[in-house]
């Protein structure tokens, strides 16, 4: 954020060069996607404290943090907006720059300009939704002398009265003005506790990317772009790899041993063989088929060594192996020690 501080909005729009301090690789895109990966993986890291999940979950939906420390500024929430818009527009033009991170889904309404209402509880904090908001709306509030307004609990132990609306502490919740009561509450909850930081977020994210762009898309439009999607699929990765031709006549066989060992993988071993081979995790929307290069697999000649990638041209090296299990542990030590750094082979 230092580095960046200086630069307009002009300068964000240009294509950034990285190099990793220690590390050898050239940037043509493959190191950009990993530090942006980092980046994204940093930003929206609930333990900063800038974002937080409606429960303790490490697959929740990420929202931003109302009560997030002092060390926290707007200036955070306007650079975590750049970032993403950064991820946005390198996308756009075909980088497979993507978002690391998954929103909640009234976060992602309130960057279009929807108006938050109750049934955004159900995704963003479905505890909440099951306990409380279904539980009033299937059933009569008579008996539970609920008021339009909401108790605040502070870390002392103060409880402090927050009136949804003007007068809100005196006027109860009635069987026909609890639809209006859930909507103020999930307005009060998931957009004016953040109000700010939110602000700030758009002001980041718009130096990019103008509102009227983004405006024609829904929340679940909105996160494809930002995210691309996790669902790395065997058949999808079959389908559309590019295999290019050898003169090794054991290439072949090592390709085949390479579709039978991955046939086996389990969703996180798909989005580590992603992440080894293209910089990213993520696919963008249409899966393997808008992967720009093409995902390609490649002979190495070598002997028994880890396969290796360039990251640029999300091409897979494989060297030559002995027996299929030889080749699967190979692979298998490449995927869960080598998806971070570059060097020189």
């Amino acid at each position: 954020m230092k580095e960046t501080k200086g630069f307009s909005a002009s300068d964000w729009h240009k294509a950034f060069t990285v190099t990793f301090i220690g590390e050898e690789a050239l940037d043509w895109g493959g190191v950009s996607r990993e530090f942006f990966h980092l980046l994204c993986t940093q930003c929206f890291n609930c333990s900063n404290g800038m974002f937080r999940r409606f429960k303790d979950d490490s697959q929740a939906l990420v929202h931003p943090n109302p009560h997030h420390p002092p060390t926290v500024t707007p200036h955070h929430y306007h650079f975590a907006g750049r970032v993403v818009g950064k991820c946005l527009f390198e996308s756009s033009l075909g980088t497979n720059l993507h978002v690391s991170a998954h929103f909640t889904r009234s976060f992602l309404a309130q960057i279009i300009g929807l108006r938050i209402n109750y049934k955004y509880f159900e995704s963003d904090d479905p505890d909440l939704y099951v306990s409380k908001i279904q539980y009033i709306r299937e059933n009569g509030v008579s008996d539970l002398e609920l008021v339009f307004a909401e108790e605040e609990f502070s870390e002392d132990g103060t409880v402090r009265v927050v009136p949804l609306e003007e007068g809100g502490e005196e006027k109860p919740v009635t069987d026909e003005n609890k639809t209006h009561y859930l909507n103020l509450l999930a307005q009060y909850r998931l957009a004016k506790q953040t109000k700010t930081q939110v602000e700030h977020f758009v002001k980041g994210l718009h130096d990019l990317i103008p509102d009227n762009l983004l405006g024609i898309f829904d929340e679940n439009e909105l996160e494809l772009l930002m995210c691309g999607t996790d669902a790395v699929s065997y058949d999808d990765l079959k389908k559309h790899a590019v295999v290019t031709p050898s003169a090794n006549t054991n290439f072949q066989r090592v390709v085949s041993w390479f579709w039978l060992v991955v046939s086996g993988f389990a969703r996180e071993e798909m989005a580590r063989l992603l992440q080894f081979v293209t910089g990213s995790s993520q696919l963008p929307p249409g899966g393997f088929k808008d992967l720009s290069p093409k995902f390609q697999i490649t002979s190495a000649p070598t002997h028994g060594r880890l396969p290796s990638a360039h990251t640029c041209f999300n091409q897979l090296c494989l060297p030559e192996y002995d027996s299929c299990e030889q080749f699967q542990t190979a692979l298998t030590l490449a995927l869960n020690e080598g998806t971070e750094g570059f060097g020189f082979l």
